[in-house]
């Protein structure tokens, strides 16, 4: 068993059982919509696919598994693989990665750049993914620029109603 996704040497004879623990394989959907979200995402089509044609758990986001009472891990029914998965900021791509809407971070992304990555990453099969590092501080520029809007409202505010600001009373 080999994983399909184009440059992955992943399959399940060439690693060592301690290298095979938490990788996993998994065959392409047959529901029609998914499997050609697979496909795409892949960068191919059936006709070209080996049998069987399987993905590793690799290109696959931790958020794209869950775990059944049985503990078998299990990717959900909507998951689609990745071939690239990166941080959108600092581009790491060794790191846990976690998508953008998870924390709701695609507006401050947008505030920040000026730049949308709905447009980009659809036409790159990529995932809107970042590493812990850089969604902390999306997070943390969020939490200044409302803080910083908030000041200058006040500040606003205060200038039109005294005509001048102080900080005694």
């Amino acid at each position: 068993m080999r994983c399909c996704v184009p440059f992955c040497e992943n399959t399940f004879d060439n690693m060592s059982t301690s290298e095979r623990t938490g990788i996993t394989f998994h065959g392409l959907p047959s529901e029609g919509n998914l499997r050609t979200a697979w496909l795409r995402a892949l960068g191919t089509q059936d006709h070209h696919l080996p049998d069987p044609a399987v993905v590793c758990s690799q290109h696959f986001l931790d958020d794209d598994f869950y775990t059944t009472e049985s503990c078998v891990r299990q990717i959900h029914s909507n998951a689609v693989p990745s071939i690239v998965q990166m941080c959108m900021i600092c581009l790491d791509s060794d790191s846990k990665l976690s998508l953008m809407s998870k924390h709701k971070l695609e507006e401050a992304y947008e505030q920040l750049t000026g730049l949308s990555l709905f447009q980009l990453c659809r036409r790159g099969n990529l995932k809107q993914t970042l590493c812990v590092m850089c969604a902390q501080r999306l997070i943390n520029f969020s939490r200044f620029r409302d803080l910083s809007l908030r000041a200058h409202s006040l500040l606003t505010d205060s200038v039109e109603q005294r005509a001048s600001v102080s900080t005694s009373s």
